[in-house]
């Protein structure tokens, strides 16, 4: 499974920081062409072994549950 982020951006300084921040795991990043306006946008590609150390529903579900039940 792969994971796949869109990250929207007026300034190229903001895009530089999430890219470093994410520079860890990322596989690949692309650019469309030819962007106008006001927002950019880059697409982030994230390493499959990233994704497999992702949480599974059950365990998100749990710790979901236990965080309310903390909050009453």
């Amino acid at each position: 499974m792969s994971v796949k982020i869109t990250i929207s951006y007026e300034k190229p300084e903001e895009l530089r920081s999430a890219l470093r921040q994410l520079s860890p795991v990322i596989k690949r990043c692309k650019f469309p062409k030819g962007q106008q306006g006001k927002y950019k946008k880059a697409y982030v590609l994230l390493k499959d072994d990233v994704a497999s150390e992702r949480p599974q529903n059950d365990e998100m579900q749990r710790s979901l549950a236990t965080a309310t039940k903390q909050d009453e």
